[in-house]
């Protein structure tokens, strides 16, 4: 008899090599068979695991739409991802059957269950706490209550426009700064420090960690959810440690300014905020069905989603204009022409500027700053136009290519706020962008009315008082960004 010896930690490889084997086998092979949609051949184990591009996955799920029709299914490793990629579908299966999809999968465990953003808004399960988190948003952020914001974003804005007269060079920096000034006034009422730092730089530093870990499978525990369970001096297993210091830090991101305004409410100086109005409704009215936890965290979602979206939305809008003049020259005249030249634009113009809006709308569907938003979840089973959708299965919306499609937007690869103009004014009369570019359903983003009455906002004062340029080399040539369709800009 051969008797074989292994080290402890050639054994904990074995055991775990032969359960990540089982895990995908019965992933694979125990499931019945269903009347899936059509989509591209699959490898055995991995699926179509190595045929789409990391990083621009949008990009090859439009060209497969075109191939495989609105509606295709792929395989990750066993898992089922059924892609939207027109509006109708999206509507159809995401909008008219909210509550079947209104989850989220388990294929971003590290970010949402070890790091703990499943206590945030955006990767909260579908069920009554994430209705409960929408319900205490919606009160603050629904068309109606957006316009209480108005006088502090017209504010936002001009300090904005006093910033780039200042230093110009600098308007990244600018961006983020008065972006996210404005969405701590609104979450809670003035600038918080956190740890010696400012809270927008630290939130930046807790963003840059999500933004790692929400990708779909970027850890071994996206992928087999059972390796959180296990010890974490495992071999492979050091990403639980990592994951303790970052739950650390997305904790203080929403504890420490949530605390700030109840010490300002207790001390009688709190100015108006999402979490002082909540604080306060509350004192005044209990209500069992609210904790502190549940203002506490939909204010770090408020912060963290509007913050980012709006951030990605202006920045592509200075992009969009340096290279597109003829664009920015045609808002220009506008806003000369309805508001003139001794006062800035205010929302009271709002209706009087319609090629500006377009040109914010424009910004939204050409550049697509979600171009996948985020995964939905099939909580039961359920069935579209001939295919099944199986309970348990993955549902992405791609919203680029919803965005991009030429049965909808004539030459979507070209920037032209002129689609969303009325035919009789001159316009080609295309459907609306929003709400289809914030999501669908119960995971739409709620703060989209402040976002685009934002964005709106900053574009047109800046177009008021600034022409917006590429920058200029050592020769005085003009430098302008390079663009790849549907990829970015690259400077």
């Amino acid at each position: 008899m051969m008797i074989v010896l292994v080290s402890p930690r050639e054994a904990a490889e074995l055991f775990i090599t032969v359960i990540v084997i089982v895990a995908i086998s019965w992933r694979i092979f125990a499931r019945r068979r269903w009347n899936l949609p059509p989509g591209p051949k699959t490898l055995p184990v991995a699926g179509n695991v190595f045929q789409v591009s990391r990083g621009y996955e949008w990009l090859q799920y439009a060209r497969w739409g075109k191939e495989y029709g609105p509606i295709f299914c792929l395989s990750f490793f066993g898992e089922r991802v059924i892609v939207l990629n027109s509006q109708q579908a999206a509507a159809d299966i995401l909008e008219k059957n909210m509550n079947i999809y209104s989850d989220r999968p388990r294929n971003m465990v590290m970010a949402s269950e070890l790091i703990g953003w499943n206590r945030a808004l955006a990767l909260n399960s579908g069920g009554p706490q994430h209705r409960k988190f929408r319900r205490l948003l919606n009160k603050s952020l629904n068309a109606a209550a957006v316009h209480d914001y108005r006088s502090l974003q017209e504010e936002s804005a001009l300090d904005l426009v006093r910033l780039l007269l200042e230093a110009p060079q600098d308007f990244l920096k600018h961006i983020r700064t008065t972006v996210g000034r404005s969405i701590i006034g609104i979450s809670y009422g003035h600038d918080i420090q956190v740890k010696g730092q400012d809270y927008i730089s630290y939130a930046e530093g807790v963003h840059d960690v999500f933004g790692l870990a929400a990708k779909p499978y970027a850890f071994l525990v996206d992928q087999l959810p059972f390796l959180r369970h296990l010890p974490s001096w495992l071999p492979g297993l050091g990403f639980k440690r990592q994951a303790v210091q970052w739950r650390k830090d997305l904790d203080e991101l929403a504890q420490i300014p949530f605390d700030t305004v109840k010490a300002d409410i207790a001390n009688g100086d709190a100015p108006d905020s999402y979490v002082a109005a909540q604080l306060r409704a509350q004192k005044a009215k209990p209500n069992a069905d609210t904790r502190e936890d549940d203002i506490m965290w939909t204010a770090a979602s408020l912060y963290t989603g509007g913050s980012d979206t709006t951030i990605a939305g202006l920045t592509a809008f200075f992009l969009l204009m340096c290279l597109h003049p003829e664009a920015q020259k045609r808002a220009q005249e506008e806003i000369d022409k309805v508001v003139g030249s001794d006062r800035l634009p205010s929302f009271v113009e709002m209706p009087n500027l319609p090629y500006v809006s377009a040109c914010v709308k424009e910004t939204l569907r050409y550049w697509t700053v979600a171009p996948l938003g985020l995964p939905h979840r099939a909580m039961e089973h359920g069935r579209y136009q001939e295919y099944d959708i199986p309970a348990g299965s993955t549902v992405v919306a791609n919203i680029w290519g919803i965005m991009h499609d030429e049965a909808v937007y004539s030459d979507p690869l070209t920037f032209k706020p002129e689609r969303f103009l009325p035919r009789s004014a001159g316009g080609l009369g295309e459907p609306d962008c929003a709400p289809a570019v914030f999501g669908y359903g119960r995971r739409i983003c709620p703060g989209m009315h402040l976002a685009e009455a934002s964005l709106w906002m900053y574009a047109a004062r800046i177009l008021a008082v600034l022409d917006i340029k590429p920058v200029r080399g050592e020769d005085g040539m003009e430098v302008p960004p390079r663009e790849e369709p549907g990829a970015g800009v690259i400077w």
